[in-house]
């Protein structure tokens, strides 16, 4: 009889020293979206559809950076000298080109972190 408490003892020992199992692990794509993006957004006052449209509508504008925006920058500058006196007049232009036409993205997978109620969204290029 003492042996059946001790065993009983051991496997309930054991059962509380297992690690608890999470039945909703964080997708690998959120730290490495490959050609994609990943962007999360936390509770929304509006609700679940609000708080989707909104991460949704954080990682199109990332995906458009990363993959629609054209930058070209130049810097000119002039040095006129006279009468043993310089004078250097500099201007700097940066333009900024977006080509939203060539951007075409869809979400490829959503993942919600239920204990910090954040929605994650995965925006890959759409071929």
């Amino acid at each position: 009889m003492k042996r059946l408490w001790i065993a009983l003892f051991a496997l309930l020992l054991s059962a509380c020293a297992t690690a608890p199992v999470d039945n909703n692990p964080r997708p690998a794509w959120i730290d490495n979206p490959g050609d994609g993006v990943s962007a999360s957004a936390g509770t929304h006052v509006k609700g679940r559809v609000a708080q989707e449209e909104l991460a949704i509508a954080r990682a199109r504008v990332e995906f458009a950076k990363r993959f629609g925006v054209a930058i070209d920058a130049g810097q000119t500058t002039a040095t006129q000298v006279a009468n043993g006196r310089s004078s250097t007049v500099s201007t700097a232009v940066s333009t900024e080109e977006t080509r939203q036409m060539d951007v075409k993205a869809m979400v490829k997978a959503k993942w919600l972190d239920v204990e910090r109620d954040v929605l994650w969204v995965w925006l890959v290029p759409a071929h």
